[in-house]
């Protein structure tokens, strides 16, 4: 309590009115107060959520809207086989790209017993030595060319 001596007689009397006075009833209580400001701080939440969502609705409708036609695909004419065409050895020969060269054929099924050979049993199964090359261009995938390409770079 503050020191009587300083206060006027009409600053007793004041004192004397306010500490009697007692708090009113409220028709809230307290657990009704926290619902409505939780129920507040989610409802602006929402309204983020809320406008988000319709934005990324809107956007999609646009780009559904405006998405541009595709070209029409390129039609070739079919090539159907002549039924009087030539359909011998020599004909199918003649009307291929590129001529058939055994050399090559024999060098690709080379390349495929090798490649099969290193699958199953390692590096250990290319040859060690380099025999020259049958095509006359470049030598041979050996182990040791192996080697020196792969310590090259």
């Amino acid at each position: 309590m503050q020191n009587d001596d300083r206060l006027t007689p009409s600053e007793r009397e004041l004192e004397a009115v306010l500490g009697g006075l007692r708090p009113a009833d409220s028709k809230m209580n307290r657990d009704r107060v926290m619902y409505l400001a939780g129920r507040m701080s989610t409802r602006r939440q929402n309204r983020i959520w809320q406008g988000l969502s319709f934005c990324l609705v809107a956007m999609l409708v646009v780009s559904m809207v405006s998405k541009p036609q595709r070209p029409a695909a390129e039609t070739r004419p079919e090539i159907v086989a002549d039924a009087t065409a030539n359909m011998t050895g020599r004909g199918l020969l003649a009307r291929s790209p590129e001529p058939f060269e055994p050399r090559r054929f024999e060098s690709f099924v080379d390349y495929v017993r090798t490649r099969r050979a290193v699958l199953n049993r390692g590096m250990e199964a290319l040859p060690a030595s380099s025999a020259p090359s049958p095509a006359g261009g470049e030598p041979p995938l050996t182990r040791d060319r192996l080697i020196e390409i792969l310590s090259s770079t």
